[in-house]
């Protein structure tokens, strides 16, 4: 990186000119190129050619599975980065080294010598910057290898100036389609855009018009392509047969690496690094403090899960139907009013006796008040269609997770299950309002631990 005048920061300075540009009213119709990331990485001295790529991108599973490869990457004994987004309580989650976040200081000084060589490319975006700052930091702390998630799409994704060893296509579904595409297949080619020539791809099970448009990339491009299968069962710390997909995708790219001399070929350290990943609220269960907490624990299990499309909704409600067959259930929900909340809602109101409609703090979450509109309308078609028969279900509204929280432990049965979700920030705020009243239920190292300190911004 060449030498520049340093800015002193402090955590809170750096996040806060990070995203000074994020004008959520506007941002998903700005034009989107990499001509704004490529001259940057040429002036930084293209940091992510200092260190080997594993690039992951996807509809749905991108996370999970960019988390397992980093675990199993990490369980052979390499440096290992992460890089990731969005985040459930801190940014620092965003950049992760040997799995621990990037201190806090460490930002602050990074963003303090970035900034003066960002100020010379007015026209950057947010996610330019958190990529090229990730980048940097993974370079100067000499990572072997470092595990990308694409931010969206793929083709034009500020991620997308990595040259990487391996890539992978998780599930391809419907989600920022007037951005991606308003069809699977041209989603799909939007995110088979990471595909780089002659560099081997793994994709899942995926539908006939969107695998075909992942291999009409990768044939064009003369990149070996391969549809990895599941793993025989899901891994420990992540409940799902959709993991089951991820995981073994995951492990399919890591001994392609292996068979390459790429990395070393250790089965039994694969194994445990899928064993061992963590990536919380996906499907988590969330901690159940003992007996003699204050206030006195529900009875009731509170699950917690990202779900913020049609496709990954019904795989939830899959999911919940396998891991508590028979048990009444409360759901808590909010979206961003971008997303398929229509959808997501006729979905849920046909599963769960008892909604709860919320705001997260995110600026893009739909209003309670447009939400529980929305869902009274959805009933009464509902209605009009299937007659008056079916037992409708309850809605309620809640001022803030908080609330909705004490409403739903109040209105669920006792065998009943609590379920939050619908955004990464409803999860999130679950998550948060859960610690504040039972600290003592989570590891004192969760992330949890860290909204407390996190700046608004």
């Amino acid at each position: 990186m060449p030498a520049a005048e340093e800015i002193s920061m402090t955590y809170e300075e750096a996040l806060a000119y990070l995203f000074d540009q994020a004008n959520y009213a506007h941002r998903m119709t700005r034009d989107r190129t990499l001509d704004r990331i490529g001259p940057l990485m040429q002036v930084l001295g293209h940091p992510s050619t200092h260190f080997q790529v594993v690039h992951i991108a996807g509809t749905k599973g991108k996370g999970s599975t960019s988390a397992l490869c980093e675990s199993m990457l990490y369980a052979l004994g390499y440096r290992t980065g992460l890089f990731t987004s969005p985040h459930l309580h801190t940014f620092r989650e965003r950049i992760r080294v040997n799995q621990a976040l990037i201190p806090t200081q460490a930002l602050a000084d990074l963003m303090g010598r970035l900034r003066p060589i960002f100020d010379q490319f007015p026209d950057l975006t947010v996610f330019d910057r958190i990529t090229a700052l990730a980048f940097q930091y993974f370079a100067e702390q000499e990572m072997e290898w470092a595990v990308v998630e694409v931010g969206m799409g793929g083709r034009l994704d500020s991620t997308n100036v990595v040259q990487p060893a391996v890539c992978g296509i998780t599930s391809i579904s419907y989600d920022h389609m007037d951005i991606l595409g308003h069809t699977l297949g041209q989603i799909a080619w939007e995110k088979a855009g990471i595909i780089k020539p002659g560099v081997p791809v793994f994709t899942c099970a995926q539908d006939p018009e969107a695998l075909a448009a992942i291999q009409s990339v990768a044939q064009a491009k003369e990149a070996p392509l391969c549809v990895a299968v599941a793993k025989p069962r899901q891994p420990r710390n992540l409940v799902g047969e959709h993991q089951r997909i991820n995981a073994g995708l995951a492990q399919a790219m890591m001994e392609n690496l292996a068979h390459r001399g790429l990395i070393s070929t250790d089965p039994a350290a694969l194994e445990r690094g899928i064993a061992e990943v963590r990536w919380p609220g996906r499907f988590e269960r969330l901690p159940a403090p003992v007996a003699f907490f204050a206030p006195t624990p529900p009875s009731q299990p509170v699950v917690v899960d990202c779900a913020h499309n049609l496709d990954s909704v019904n795989r939830l409600l899959e999911t919940m139907a396998q891991e508590y067959p028979g048990q009444p259930v409360t759901v808590i929900m909010g979206a961003g009013r971008t997303k398929q909340v229509h959808s997501m809602l006729t979905a849920l109101l046909a599963h769960a006796p008892r909604l709860i409609l919320v705001s997260s703090r995110h600026p893009l979450a739909m209003p309670v008040d447009d939400f529980v509109e929305l869902a009274h309308a959805i009933l009464g078609e509902q209605t009009g269609s299937n007659g008056t028969g079916r037992v409708q279900p309850h809605i309620y509204a809640a001022a803030s997770i908080t609330e909705a929280l004490d409403l739903a432990v109040s209105v669920t049965p006792a065998d009943g299950v609590i379920l939050g979700t619908g955004s990464v920030f409803v999860a999130a705020e679950v998550r948060e309002a859960w610690a504040a009243r039972y600290p003592q239920a989570f590891d004192p190292a969760d992330w949890v631990f860290e909204a407390i300190h996190e700046p608004a911004y």
